[in-house]
C-alpha cells in the first residue's frame, strides 16, 4: 500500500499501452516539484505508483489519494494540453 501525503498532480507525459490495457503517467506534485510515475488501468480502475526506493510498482489503495490521481488523469485526457503517445505493439524480442 502507498501510504503518503496527499498532493495535487501535474500531468507532464502520458503513454498509452496498448498491450498491458493501461497507461503510463508522468507526473509532478504541485507543491514540492517532486516527480511521479504511475500506470493507470482504466477498465479496471486501479492505479499504481512506481515505489524508486523498492524498485516495484504499489497500488494506490488510499481513497484520497487515489482519487487525486484519477481526476488529474481524466483532466488531463480531456483537456489534450501534454504530449500524449500510444506505444506500438511491436516485439521487442530481437533486441
Amino acid at each position: 500500500m502507498v501510504n503518503c501525503i496527499h498532493h495535487k498532480f501535474v500531468f507532464r507525459h502520458m503513454v498509452e499501452l496498448p498491450h498491458c490495457e493501461c497507461v503510463f503517467c508522468s507526473t509532478q506534485e504541485e507543491e514540492s516539484g517532486r516527480i511521479r510515475l504511475f500506470l493507470v488501468f482504466r477498465d479496471r480502475r486501479k492505479i499504481y505508483m512506481r515505489c524508486g526506493i523498492r524498485g516495484n510498482w504499489e497500488e494506490v489503495l488510499d481513497p484520497e489519494e487515489y482519487e487525486s490521481v484519477w481526476e488529474g488523469f481524466e483532466q488531463a485526457i480531456l483537456e489534450r494540453k501534454i504530449p500524449s503517445f500510444v506505444a506500438s505493439a511491436m516485439s521487442f524480442a530481437g533486441v
